[in-house]
């Protein structure tokens, strides 16, 4: 009865101990999903957008009840991944007006499609472009940036590949 006893008790230390292992490699949507989602509404309360803009009546505050995860934000021109990041963001044409000044660079590092066209942003390009190391898309065109293009920027993957 004893080893029946020891042997129940090592399958469930074993068992307990597999679970954890696994629920580990579980990714946190919600936080990163969030991070990233509060870090575009600083963004966005730093330019200027027509009342009208879908940007104004979709990018609302996600809820911060974890228990109902939110594993990508429905927001117009937002797409994420399959481990709900955002990496796609396509404001193009939206009618903007600002600066990539408070523009999140070090929290959508999984920013893959980065389009702007067709807007008034101005000013410079920060050098934390840099940052997002996976980027295989960028359209900035039409737009008002000036002054120097950041030596980072020529170290993203989408300027070092060869066709």
């Amino acid at each position: 009865m004893q080893k029946q006893a020891m042997a129940s008790s090592k399958f469930l230390l074993l068992s307990l101990s597999l679970l954890l292992i696994a629920l580990s490699f579980v990714p946190n949507f919600t936080s990163a999903s969030l991070e990233e989602a509060n870090a575009l509404q600083k963004w966005k309360a730093s330019l200027q957008i027509p009342n009208n803009s879908q940007i104004v009546s979709s990018w609302t505050p996600l809820p911060m009840n974890n228990s109902a995860p939110a594993l990508c934000p429905s927001w117009f021109g937002i797409a994420c991944n399959a481990d709900g990041n955002i990496n796609r963001l396509n404001l193009s044409t939206s009618e903007l007006k600002g600066t990539l000044h408070q523009f999140p660079f070090s929290i959508l590092g999984n920013l893959t499609h980065f389009q702007l066209s067709i807007n008034s942003f101005f000013g410079p390009i920060p050098p934390e472009i840099g940052l997002l190391s996976k980027l295989v898309y960028l359209d900035f065109s039409a737009n008002q940036f000036s002054g120097v293009i950041p030596p980072t920027i020529g170290k993203l993957s989408i300027f070092s590949r060869t066709v």
